[in-house]
């Protein structure tokens, strides 16, 4: 896009900075964080509420999701003694930090999403094109 500005570059470079990134990134790694981050972002769910709105999802994936999110503080796992149990789960304190920091990541997603499949589909066909083209050995 020729008529974007561009922001000026990271300026985190130091390496604690960088760990400290990386260690961000890795927590949105996962397929189905971002979902469940969002999903929990409207509010406090349970389980089988989560598996039935986020489409695609496993219930395996969809516990590992949890759990990772939950051992890097992200969500809160709340246990109910009753019979039978009942356990929810929300967004921990840095969990809703994290999802008002996805906010400008999700506005550049949309400002550069065409650019992106632009990108993508050239990249196909050139695939697509040398895997058709013969060798010459």
């Amino acid at each position: 896009m020729a008529g974007t500005p561009i922001p000026a570059p990271f300026p985190a470079t130091d390496e604690q900075s960088l760990q400290a990134l990386q260690s961000a990134v890795g927590v949105l790694a996962a397929k189905w964080s971002v979902v469940v981050l969002a999903q929990l972002g409207e509010g406090t769910h349970r389980f089988n509420e989560l598996l039935r709105q986020i489409d695609g999802v496993s219930r395996r994936m969809l516990s590992a999701t949890l759990r990772q999110l939950e051992r890097d503080g992200i969500v809160e796992r709340h246990v109910y003694a009753r019979v039978p149990a009942r356990v929810e789960y929300e967004l921990s304190p840095i969990g809703e930090h994290l999802l008002v920091a996805l906010g400008p990541l999700a506005g550049w997603g949309l400002e550069h999403q065409q650019d992106l499949n632009d990108a993508r589909t050239k990249a196909e066909e050139i695939t697509a094109r040398s895997q058709s083209t013969p060798r010459i050995v």
